[in-house]
């Protein structure tokens, strides 16, 4: 890395070159490859990742409520349940890019919204993973990776979206947190392990967002005292 590069980089930044290089490393002594450079230039294991679609209509529209009806309409035309997950979290995709759109507007109750409709459909998703015999573990293993990819992209997405309403996105990464300890229960040892990388990125990105928001807490709190 360059001198010039380096000084270029925010202190997010350099932290989170630095605690991708370690793991990149052990995956290349004993693993084989490493991950992928991501389009940013650090060492990733989301080098592929497909990030938010654009958000369409939100919560703040007094049409919104007609989504809900053609979202529920798709899902009751949908028989096989590995389709019928897929569309869960295409939905809970959707409804991330709407938290995005909202918290950037600063219109926190519409946020509210998108998140609670997140939290729906991801928890549907988990359900019918959990009541299916037939091809549990790929099932799960989709809606795992999916999972871990909501929390990365929510941890990268944070630093860009305004101080205040951004406090929601720690809340939705808990979310998809929570879910996904409960999925991958139904995974093999095996497909565990292959998600470890992954899990180490989210767990690190997502240490930074925790980081900032108790820095940002701090300082309104000495702003306060200050007053």
């Amino acid at each position: 890395m360059s001198r010039s590069f380096h000084s270029s980089l925010s202190l997010w930044e350099r932290a989170r070159v630095r605690v991708f290089i370690f793991p990149c490393l052990l995956s290349a002594l004993f693993l084989g490859p490493t991950p992928a450079l991501a389009g940013h230039g650090f060492v990733s294991t989301f080098g592929n990742i497909e990030w938010l679609p654009e958000p369409g209509r939100t919560p703040d529209s007094v049409w919104y409520q007609l989504d809900a009806v053609r979202e529920e309409g798709q899902l009751l035309l949908v028989q096989d349940n590995a389709e019928k997950v897929v569309l869960y979290l295409t939905f809970a995709r959707e409804k991330l890019a709407e938290v995005e759109a909202m918290v950037k507007t600063e219109d926190t109750a519409a946020a509210e919204t998108a998140v609670e409709r997140y939290r729906e459909y991801i928890t549907r998703a988990q359900q019918l993973i959990r009541s299916v015999d037939k091809n549990k573990e790929s099932l799960a293993e989709t809606m795992a990776t999916a999972l871990l990819e909501h929390q990365y992209i929510l941890s990268v997405i944070y630093e860009e979206l305004p101080v205040g309403p951004r406090v929601l996105v720690p809340i939705v990464i808990e979310v998809a947190q929570q879910h996904y300890q409960d999925v991958i229960q139904f995974l093999s040892r095996k497909k565990k392990g292959a998600l470890f990388f992954k899990e180490e990125e989210v767990r690190w990105s997502v240490q930074m967002v925790l980081r900032a928001e108790e820095e940002e807490t701090e300082n309104q709190g000495i702003g306060k005292s200050g007053r």
